[in-house]
């Protein structure tokens, strides 16, 4: 498995909409609607810290001017937010005072940033640390962004769909990476041909956003994948509300 990551490393492609074009069908590609970008947020959980009014933690975004904005904290993760929320408390920082950990879907908080924002796409994002280590070291070089992971086919620099014509993206890289191991169990002789991709989520929503003619089919493939480690911490506390 080590060496078969080696390889992802040396030959990861960067050029998302390059690989994706040759996936795309010869006919006129239609914008996404916000609907429908909404539709492919809404299986992705994320975390805010709330304070006891239900306000949730922000940043200010742009340059210290009249053009500055409050925009929401998203975490992807809840351990970031978890911890975020400790250091907060031990440094008796006032954030800590009454706050919790919210869970909502991400088309919820990018709806809601759609109402009151001149773009969702200013949304503050705080991904896994543990992704970014990974995009790290394929990207072989400092990456910035909440990372998304996908499977591509080296031979034909084509993504690799699943059986419903839908692209995965995954948030974590050892989840694309189970499944990517499976398909290799099944069929060894694929292993040399399989490599990995990473982007950002920042960029494949601004990019869904932007209603750009040339790369909408490709986005109409997406399809995020949640980390498994978010699933089971949901489940979590869901068996424990339900004691």
């Amino acid at each position: 498995m080590q060496g078969m990551f080696r390889r992802w490393v040396a030959t990861s492609l960067t050029g998302m909409a390059i690989a994706g074009c040759a996936l795309m069908a010869p006919y006129p590609a239609l914008a996404l609607s916000e609907e429908q970008i909404l539709r492919k947020l809404e299986s992705i959980p994320v975390f805010l810290i709330v304070n006891s009014d239900g306000q949730s933690l922000t940043a200010s975004v742009g340059e210290a001017t009249d053009e500055e904005i409050q925009v929401p904290i998203v975490f992807l993760n809840s351990t970031e937010a978890e911890n975020f929320l400790t250091e907060a408390t031990n440094e008796g920082s006032p954030i800590a005072n009454g706050a919790q950990l919210a869970v909502l879907p991400l088309d919820e908080v990018y709806s809601e940033a759609s109402s009151q924002l001149d773009s969702p796409n200013t949304l503050v994002y705080i991904p896994s640390a543990v992704s970014v280590q990974w995009a790290t070291q394929i990207a072989q070089q400092e990456f910035q962004g909440v990372p998304l992971y996908a499977a591509i086919d080296l031979e034909r620099e084509q993504y690799l769909l699943t059986g419903d014509n839908q692209l995965p993206m995954f948030f974590s890289f050892t989840d694309l990476q189970s499944q990517v191991s499976a398909l290799i169990e099944s069929n060894p002789t694929i292993e040399e041909s399989i490599g990995i991709e990473v982007t950002t989520l920042e960029g494949i929503l601004s990019n869904m956003a932007a209603n750009d003619p040339d790369i909408d089919q490709f986005l109409e493939l997406v399809q995020f994948v949640p980390s498994s480690q978010t699933l089971e911490y949901l489940e979590t506390l869901i068996e424990e509300s339900s004691e």
